[in-house]
């Protein structure tokens, strides 16, 4: 008889571990419960006066090809839209100004974010021992050893909000940041790593192999791609079309326990299946799990999540006088900003404003703002149109206006994270046909979601066939 799995969860985690599912068993009954009315989670997309707005990420990078190539499988090849040249200029507000990120060693030298004394410290990097490589350490801790707490406090914070709305200080390397920590441990330093990973590259393109599996620059960091249409939320449109009537929404389950004729029973619905994958929040799949498997469940709730709010505000091109040539900016803890950050998304992604007009996203809130949150829209807007004033000398009346609040938003890989990970799964390795994924774990991106729930997805396959 064909196994049967349940997904529970139908954010991009939860879809394409059901994807996975269906290319290793084409036979098996695959069911994904969705409790929410929509599927895609965070990774959603609204239209909205012409606009199209991300709801949370806005797209993924081509530096791993995971997402790339999912959405190759799903035929979305000629939707993809690779961020414009502009991406690769991104600005810190800074003193009262917007100020260039450097992008090499010549513009860091001249950079006005670091004082001669914070370049100098810099300058000690390739000198410096590396660290216990099994120590845990929190991203704020390894830059100012590595780079000094200058370049700590400047770069290194903003870019963890801005990654995860999340606490450099808390936030563990890693777990966070786990190419950075190989860099290290595998290089003895960071300038090592980088210069080793570039003579890799150059040596890669001697031989004549592609670079970057979207084209244009790739980098360190790949390029930042979206779609043509639907945005950031076209891959789970794309994967919600694929399994059809397979994807159940507004299918609440409350909880998990031991079947009768099977291994698991899913409450309220009293399905039981062969193997279950969640695919929800931490915290959510704690309350699954919390008498079925209540180490789990412990390890699970002991995550932390940051609320998070995205204010998008659409605006005539003819009333901004700011040229929006770049990214978007991020804010070092300490300025007189209160946002985040904010991302130039019509510059990105021209197709996603109307034409003669410009879309900005601001992100606010965070581990380090959870008040911004607890404020009304309006107020919310108003904060925001303020602080977009003083740093891009924006006063015009948005033409559109869409907030979306994710009050527990982004999972915060916290110093001692993957302890917490590694608890609740030797719990659960005592529960037949039980498995974990999702962005709360191994990674907080588009790609580590793909490529987690593929990981996951093949191992739940493999142990329902060796049956």
């Amino acid at each position: 008889m064909a196994a049967r799995i349940a997904v529970v969860g139908g954010g991009v985690s939860g879809l394409t571990a059901a994807y996975q599912l269906l290319q290793n068993l084409p036979d098996a009954e695959v069911l994904v419960l969705e409790k929410d009315g929509r599927t895609g989670g965070t990774a959603t997309s609204d239209a909205v006066g012409g606009f199209l707005v991300d709801r949370g990420p806005n797209g993924f990078l081509t530096n791993v090809p995971d997402a790339y190539n999912l959405s190759l499988e799903l035929g979305l090849r000629d939707e993809l839209l690779p961020a414009s040249e502009a991406a690769q200029k991104r600005f810190l507000y800074f003193r009262g100004r917007l100020v260039p990120v450097p992008t090499g060693a010549g513009a860091l030298l001249r950079s006005p974010l670091l004082s001669p004394m914070g370049k100098l410290r810099m300058a000690l990097e390739p000198f410096l021992p590396a660290a216990d490589p099994d120590a845990d350490e929190s991203v704020h801790a390894f830059a100012a050893r590595r780079l000094g707490r200058e370049f700590a406090d400047v770069m290194v914070a903003p870019m963890v909000a801005g990654v995860s709305a999340g606490d450099a200080r808390l936030s563990s390397l890693p777990a966070l940041f786990p190419r950075m920590h190989r860099l290290e441990t595998a290089y003895g330093g960071l300038v090592r790593g980088m210069l080793a990973q570039q003579r890799a590259r150059r040596a890669a393109k001697a031989r004549g192999e592609a670079v970057g599996p979207a084209g244009g620059p790739s980098g360190p960091g790949g390029r930042l791609t979206s779609f043509r249409h639907g945005g950031a939320g076209r891959l789970c449109e794309a994967l919600t079309h694929e399994l059809g009537q397979r994807v159940q929404t507004s299918a609440a389950v409350a909880h998990v326990e031991t079947g009768r004729e099977r291994h698991l029973r899913l409450l309220p619905m009293d399905l039981e299946v062969d193997a279950a994958i969640l695919a929800a929040p931490a915290y959510a799949s704690a309350a699954l799990l919390r008498q079925l498997a209540p180490a789990a469940s412990e390890a699970l709730a002991a995550i932390p999540y940051a609320g998070i709010r995205v204010v998008a505000l659409g605006f005539e091109r003819s009333s901004v006088t700011h040229p929006l040539d770049g990214f978007g900016f991020l804010v070092p803890p300490g300025q007189d900003l209160r946002i985040l950050g904010a991302l130039w998304t019509s510059t990105l992604f021209p197709p996603q404003a109307p034409q003669g007009m410009l879309l900005v996203r601001a992100l606010a809130g965070g581990m380090g703002d959870p008040g911004f949150l607890e404020l009304d829209e309006s107020e919310a807007v108003a904060v925001v149109r303020r602080d977009l004033e003083t740093s891009l000398g924006i006063a015009a009346e948005p033409v559109m206006t869409h907030v979306v609040s994710w009050p527990a938003g982004i999972p915060q890989y916290t110093l001692g994270h993957r302890e917490r990970v590694a608890a609740a799964g030797e719990a659960l390795a005592a529960v037949p046909g039980l498995a974990l994924t999702g962005n709360a774990y191994r990674g907080i991106g588009l790609n580590d979601c793909v490529r987690d729930a593929r990981a996951v997805a093949r191992e739940v396959a493999a142990r329902l066939a060796a049956a």
